[in-house]
């Protein structure tokens, strides 16, 4: 086995284990490797010498019944029943019970006087005998078959039999029976000599119409019953012998002709159909097999015995038939089409279609052999009686007048594995041996019980397993049928055994099993040690450490393959056959209760669970382990060092020495994995053995059902190496039933620290006196006693806290909560999250945003659940948990048990309580992803209460700007103004204190500080600005109705002036939006805004809702109010020019002034309009109209004087000489009224200036 050590190191032995089992599964059965159509392998025992069958004791009859015997008169018939350990033997009238097993025992039954033709042991129909009648003895006489009830008390040497008379008998008339069979239901059935086959029918009592027996003929016709016996003409071949299989509900009846019948027994077992009659065995044997050429005119073909195939061997094959000359016919009732994988046929007792010779075994002497096998076996045999059960055949055949050799077959398991690695299909190969036996035998039958497994080699027993009784007319011949285990055992105990003699077994078997067998022989129980002797042991144990092997590295192929090449490029180790060995044992050991469910649902509803496996199946392989375990820790020689001087690496190996120590070090690990499983097992069972002790079904309904639900149908293999957490659990709901029925549980501690010390440390110790602590403080009531009891279990379960699952902590916090004692809840919970997370890696995860898929989840959860506690004790004790005596209480040296204390508080709208917390992590805890809009907004309010006017001003700009928050664009704006607002606070701030104060940046000095914060409050003001157009826009698009999808998008973020030029102004032919625009990005384009403010113009006069040129100067001073003195967007000289020539195109709606009013409007200065309008007194065709507006606003500027500042730095001189030039023009142009006008202006100047 190459080593590929993966996962924890427990998860590695249990994949080693489950990779042997899994070997062992893939075995064929024995349909598949019969799936040619005929086969004859066979092959010697290895060693030679040592046969597959060989007798263990022959007990010979009884002087008594040999007497008997002397005074038989007419017939004397024998057989065996197993069952209840006996022989039995008729001499005429008189049935003898012999009990083999002890020799001289025997018992006679002489109550009748017709002579016995027939016997057989049946099962009792339920419901008529007595419960201590377990079988029920059918005894057929040529006038009456009657019953026996059968009383057997298992025991030592062949236990105890009574027998019962029942009064129960039919008529035979006349007809001998010549064979009996008996179903597991109670049905009896007998084949007569008359070719009739009857069944004997029997109840409790008679019926109103029917008796309590009768014999019913299940093969006459209706007719046949109104018709003479003389007349009735030729009579049914008579029946040989039977078989029942009461799984498939058939009946098989071996025919004087050879021909097989089969009979269907109905669904329910009650009913009796012929469904096939097969008249031509032989021949059919023959087409499948050419070499098979038994039967002929001088000797026909005979079939000596019929055998049923259990379910449970296949579910393809379901009869063999044992010839008289040794071979075996395997019978199927499948359709072809479904033999070809016998786990995929279905289980079923339907009516069989077919039934058909499917497979001919030719006889061992039938075939060319070794020297060896020739002389064990004759060339041809005749059998006359035969056994096959579990996959091994026994086959009498008369050796000599005094001698029988019961001939033996069994599969070779070693060789069918190896070619089961070699081909995708194997066939049969079969170890075969002949030994004789005194008598000419009349039975064969297995003694031992129990499931048969066809591969030998699965064996963790140190005594053969099965063994035959071969009943002759001399006495009981016991046969064992040797195992691999067995040879070696045999060839180890020899005085002197050759290394050539163990190299070949080791050769034949491989040496991964070979050392499993030593361990078999190793790990025996007392008694087959003793048995087989010390010398035996140490020569074991010479095999294992000497010839066990030692890790190397795999040998590279000459042409490496996919298959062949390792995963990740490095070579493979190839552990020493002494490791394989230990994992195949141990895989063994376990192998039946491994995969079984070892907690199950104990009711329909799952409000209960049980232990699944009996306790003595645990107990059983319980004990296996703990003699492996003992070994092993007695026998530190598996890994080598100084002292046992063990070789470190083959003989031939050209490797330097660091390559072993590497392979060593590989097993080592390797051992110490399946060590820690195999100690871990057997705690687990005696974890098990005690919860069946303490009523687990009783405990476990008082835990939570989702605990149940991890439990039920929970493997035993996942108990040992996944569900420690689960035993656990059921340890807790253990010690919590014995404290509601105050036990003390020191007793029960003991138990468990001395058994499962693995399952059970010295923290459940705290643990569970913490606990009977709580108990003892909750009786006790309130008062100093109990706060000690509780200051006693919190200092114990302080120091195992991160021991502690989620559950555990929860119940302990609720008994902590219910003494009142709220601040050991905090202790104990932020204990445990702490422990459980040493590195503060949960903390990291939070900051990180809790990336998903992320490893350090599992930890950051738990830490949660812990906090979960707090928060809950917390959320019960109502609004006095916000008092801030209550919060400064809790423990501050957690951080994220903080922020999740902050979370809580926002939760409850106790926001303000934050400003009063443990202030550097009230700034991380509002710093940290995810950023929301309340986060944020309580951030730069935490900064304003610090007097950190600066983070709070940078914190309010984020905020403003921020895409991923919902925020309405008058919010994002009002955030601007607030960083405005507090960036100069700042800035006047670190002016006047200094570095006395607190500062944004304290790693600067007072100037750089001074100009970041200034180049904050710039940059904050041009985006007040350009949101401040964003805003027009988006209140535009609202006014004019049908613009919502744009309207709402300008709330999602900040836009820049290009993006709101491209995006809204421009495309939606917003003119004001475009000129603010223009303003904010001082974008110069005379012709563009020329165009504009022309359409703005139009668009004014356009509406006849609006009163023509004062509904032209509202709108332009409006914009001039947010333009002046952008030149780019409000150019003077170009409005100058539009409100002049709108004065010429509408003359009887202008009126003097209306230019100089709406610029003055506008905000623009005096002097500034001033120079605008005499900058157009150059045209000719607005002189006049130029100079009445000259005129209006000298008259305002001299209204408007000691007013605003634009007022008094109107150029005094130049608006004299404006005036003078215009009163001259006007003179020259005969324009009385105007020259009037400006004379009264220039005047009323002269007189103020």
């Amino acid at each position: 086995m190459a080593s590929t050590i993966g996962g924890t190191p427990l998860e590695h032995a249990a994949q080693v284990v489950e990779s042997k089992q899994q070997a062992d599964r893939k075995f064929p059965v024995i349909s598949e490797l019969l799936h040619a159509s005929s086969s004859s392998e066979y092959e010697g025992a290895i060693p030679a010498e040592w046969q597959v069958v060989t007798k263990q004791r022959a007990v010979a009859l009884p002087d008594a019944l040999f007497e008997q015997y002397d005074l038989l008169e007419c017939r004397c018939f024998m057989g065996l029943f197993p069952e209840i350990g006996r022989a039995w033997i008729t001499v005429d009238h008189r049935l003898f019970l012999w009990n083999y097993e002890d020799e001289t025992d025997f018992y006679s039954f002489e109550g009748q006087e017709q002579i016995i033709v027939s016997v057989a042991l049946v099962k009792p129909r339920s419901g008529v005998f007595v419960e201590a009648v377990t079988h029920v003895l059918v005894v057929a006489t040529p006038l009456e078959v009657f019953l026996l009830g059968v009383g057997h008390r298992g025991g030592a040497r062949g236990g105890e039999v009574t027998l019962y008379a029942t009064q129960i008998s039919v008529a035979a008339d006349g007809v001998a029976m010549t064979c009996i069979a008996g179903a597991h239901d109670g049905r009896v059935f007998m084949g007569g000599n008359d070719g009739g086959l009857y069944e004997f029918e029997y109840r409790a009592s008679d019926g109103w119409l029917t008796k309590r027996a009768r014999k019913v003929n299940l093969t006459a016709s209706v007719a046949s019953y109104f018709v003479p016996t003389f007349l009735a003409g030729r009579r049914d071949t008579p029946a040989l012998a039977m078989a029942v299989d009461d799984a498939r509900r058939l009946l098989y009846v071996l025919l004087q002709d050879a021909s097989i019948r089969v009979y269907w027994l109905g669904a329910q077992g009650d009913e009796f159909v012929l469904v096939h009659h097969h008249r031509t065995v032989g021949s059919a044997a023959a087409l499948l097999c050419p070499q098979f050429n038994e039967g002929s005119e001088a000797a026909p073909f005979e079939i000596a015995s019929l055998h049923v195939i259990p379910l449970s061997e296949s579910r393809t094959l379901g009869l063999v038939a044992v010839t008289g000359g040794g071979s075996r016919l395997y019978f199927s009732t499948v359709q072809r089409a479904q033999r070809f994988y016998d786990n995929a046929a279905r289980a079923t007792a339907d009516r069989p279609e077919v039934f058909e010779v499917v497979h001919v075994r030719l006889a061992p002497d039938a075939q060319p052999g070794a020297a060896t096998r020739a002389a064990l076996m004759p060339r041809a045999l005749r059998v006359h009686a035969a056994f096959y059960g579990g996959g091994t055949a026994l086959m009498a055949h008369a050796w000599s007048e005094d001698h029988d050799a019961v001939v033996g077959a069994a599969p070779a398991c070693a060789q069918i594995l190896g070619r089961v690695a070699r081909q995708p299909r194997a066939s049969l190969v079969e170890l075969a041996a002949a030994p004789r036996v005194e008598g000419r035998t009349w039975a064969i039958a297995e003694l031992s019980s129990g499931a048969r497994a066809l591969n030998d080699l699965a064996t963790v027993s140190a005594t053969p397993t099965r063994t035959f009784a071969v009943l002759t007319n001399a006495g009981v011949t016991v046969l064992e049928q040797q195992r691999p285990v067995d040879m070696l055992r045999a060839l180890i105990g020899q005085p002197a055994v050759a290394d050539a003699q163990l190299r070949e077994f080791i050769a034949a078997y491989g040496l991964d099993e070979t050392c499993a067998m030593c361990f078999t022989l190793l790990c025996a129980d007392d008694a087959a040690q003793h048995s087989g002797g010390m010398h035996v042991l140490g020569a074991a144990r010479r095999v294992l450490f000497e010839l066990g092997g030692v890790p190397h590295f795999a040998e590279a192929p000459a042409f490496p393959t996919a298959a062949t090449a390792d995963a990740t490029g490095s070579e493979r180790i190839e552990l020493s056959g002494r490791h394989n060995g230990l994992a195949q044992y141990l895989a063994r050991v376990l192998q039946p209760i491994w995969a079984r469910a070892a907690i199950s649902a104990a009711t329909s509803d799952g409000t209960r669970v049980r232990v699944a496996i009996a306790t003595p199946e645990l107990v059983e392989v319980q004990d296996r382990l703990r003699r492996l375990q003992r070994f092993v820790g007695s026998n530190q020689r598996f890994v080598p060092d100084q002292l046992n001087q063990m070789p470190v690496q083959p003989a031939n190996s050209t490797r330097p020495p660091a390559d072993a120590t590497r392979c060593w070090q590989a097993e080592s690990t390797s051992l110490g994995a399946l060590y820690e499983l195999l100690v871990h097992a057997v705690e687990a069972i005696s974890f098990l053995c005690l919860l069946a002790d303490f009523n687990l079904p009783a405990i476990s309904a008082a835990m939570p059902a989702e605990q149940r639900q991890i439990l039920a149908d929970i493997t035993f293999g996942r108990l040992v190496c996944g569900e420690r957490a689960a035993c656990k659990e059921l340890i807790l709901a253990l010690i919590g039933s014995q404290l509601r029925q105050n036990v003390s549980i020191d007793s029960l501690s003991d138990v468990l620290s001395k058994r499962c010390s693995s399952l059970f440390s010295v923290a459940d110790v705290a643990l569970y006196k913490a606990l009977e602590a709580l108990h003892v403080a909750g009786e006790t009531g309130e008062g100093a006693e109990t706060a000690e009891l509780a200051r006693d279990a919190l200092a114990l379960l302080t120091g195992i806290a991160g021991s502690l699952s989620v559950g555990q902590l929860r119940d302990v916090c609720a008994s902590f909560e219910a003494l009142g004692q709220h601040s050991a809840v905090a202790t104990l919970a932020l204990a445990c999250a702490k422990q459980s997370d040493p590195t503060d890696s949960a903390l990291s995860f939070w900051g990180d945003g809790a990336p998903a898929g992320d490893a350090r989840e599992t930890v950051y959860r738990k830490r949660m659940d812990c906090y979960r506690c707090v928060l809950n004790m917390l959320d019960k004790r109502g609004a006095s948990a916000f008092e801030p005596r209550v919060l400064q209480q809790l423990p501050r040296d957690d951080a994220l048990f903080q922020f999740v204390l902050f979370d809580w508080l926002l939760e409850h709208g106790q926001s303000a309580q934050l400003f009063h917390m443990h202030e550097p992590l009230v700034e991380q805890y509002l710093l940290v992803e995810p950023r929301t809009p309340e986060k944020g907004d309580m951030l730069w309010h935490f900064y304003v209460h610090a007097a950190q006017y600066g983070k709070a001003a940078l914190v309010q700009r984020e905020l403003a700007c921020s895409r991923d928050m919902e925020l309405s664009l008058p919010q994002r704006i009002e955030f601007l103004s607030l960083a405005i607002s507090n960036a100069k606070v700042a800035v006047d701030m670190v002016r006047g204190r200094g570095s006395h104060g607190p500062r944004m940046a304290p790693e600067l000095s007072i100037e750089e500080e001074v100009d970041e914060l200034g180049a904050l409050l710039r940059d904050t003001e041009d985006q007040l600005e350009i949101a401040q157009v964003q805003l027009d826009i988006q209140q535009q698009l609202r006014s004019r109705g049908g613009h919502e999808t744009p309207a709402r998008a300008l709330d999602e973020r900040l836009y820049t002036v290009t993006e709101l030029y491209d995006k809204f102004a421009e495309p939606l032919r917003l003119w004001d939006a475009v000129l603010l625009i223009f303003k904010a990005s001082n974008h110069d384009d005379r012709s563009m805004v020329e165009e504009i403010w022309n359409a703005i113009v139009r668009t004014v006069l356009d509406d006849e809702h609006r009163t023509g040129l004062m509904a032209v100067s509202s709108k332009v001073s409006q914009l001039g109010r947010r333009l002046y003195p952008s030149a780019a967007a409000f150019p003077l000289d170009l409005l100058v020019t539009i409100l002049l020539d709108l004065a010429h195109e509408r003359p009887t709606e202008y009126t003097p002034g209306f230019v100089a009013d709406t610029l003055l409007q506008s905000r623009v200065p005096h002097y500034a309009a001033f120079e605008a309008l005499r900058n157009i007194y150059k045209r000719v065709d607005m002189a006049n109209t130029v100079a009445r507006e000259i005129a209006a606003l000298t008259t305002m500027w001299i209204d408007a004087r000691g007013g605003s500042g634009d007022s008094q730095n109107m150029p005094v001189m130049d608006v004299d000489a404006a005036l003078s030039l215009y009163i001259v023009n006007a003179t020259l142009g005969n324009n009385i009224e105007l020259k009037a006008e400006l004379q009264r202006v220039q005047d009323r100047l002269r007189q103020v200036y």
